[in-house]
């Protein structure tokens, strides 16, 4: 009876491949769509409607309704020159919320601001139209790390959204402990995806007051097998911290996830 009680009080969120296809198809989607009348990119799918492209100083997301899951999406685009930011990466954090105890990167943190004002009016008028106020929130790279500032967002600030699908790719560290403590505090189907030895996840350094939301999937070199991590209170070392610190370098598995190659070389 008490094991019973206890499965019925913790919150079970299968991770669900197909999915997390659909968050790639529509992550890659956003490198190649600069706007709503080219929605033809190969991995535009057909079940998707795709309503805004916004844009402003390099930032760049696209939204709209997948019909598959019942959803308003947004889906944000990596930077559209990795090595740049990989080299220009901040490890400055901000208090940006009105808890200061939460801090985020700042650079990350600056890319989702540019774009922020229209995305939340977006979802507004989506819902409307759309008549559901379920949303599945998506990003590759730097597009991980502003999807999970939105995810935050969200759950602090706008309560008439459900977070259905929340599904990142080779994300970043976003902000601090009280940060991820926070965004752990609200029960949503968190899944955030890395490849490998993928160098991407390891930034900015754990040393520096960071930490990754959870629930890590890893995969493997060949994209074939993946490992579901155990990382509610601390990253999991067996998964892709078990790289690190001298073995967690590749920006060709960055580039390439669930058989799905990654950025602006890949749009045709």
């Amino acid at each position: 009876m008490y094991i019973l009680l206890l499965l019925l009080l913790v919150p079970c969120y299968a991770y669900d491949e197909n999915i997390a296809k659909q968050a790639i198809y529509l992550s890659q989607a956003s490198y190649c769509v600069s706007t709503t009348d080219q929605w033809n990119c190969h991995t535009c799918d057909p079940s998707v409607t795709l309503e805004y492209v916004v844009e402003e100083n390099g930032s760049r997301a696209i939204q709209g309704f997948d019909s598959t899951t019942n959803t308003i999406f947004t889906a944000f685009r990596g930077s559209s020159n990795i090595q740049n930011w990989l080299e220009n990466i901040q490890v400055k954090k901000i208090a940006p919320y009105t808890n200061t105890s939460v801090e985020v990167e700042k650079g990350c943190y600056k890319a989702y601001n540019l774009i922020k004002p229209q995305i939340i009016e977006n979802l507004g008028i989506l819902k409307n139209k759309y008549k559901t106020k379920q949303l599945f929130i998506t990003g590759h790279s730097l597009g991980a790390a502003m999807g999970t500032l939105l995810g935050y967002d969200i759950l602090t600030l706008f309560s008439e959204y459900d977070i259905k699908y929340f599904v990142n790719f080779g994300s970043p560290r976003v902000g601090n402990v009280y940060f991820v403590d926070n965004f752990h505090s609200y029960d949503i189907p968190s899944y955030r995806i890395t490849h490998y030895y993928d160098i991407v996840p390891h930034l900015p350094e754990e040393f520096f007051g960071y930490l990754h939301i959870s629930n890590e999937i890893w995969y493997n070199e060949q994209n074939n097998e993946y490992k579901i991590c155990d990382d509610k209170y601390d990253e999991d070392n067996t998964c892709s911290n078990s790289c690190a610190p001298i073995h967690c370098t590749s920006t060709s598995d960055h580039l390439y996830y669930l058989n799905v190659s990654m950025g602006n070389n890949y749009c045709n």
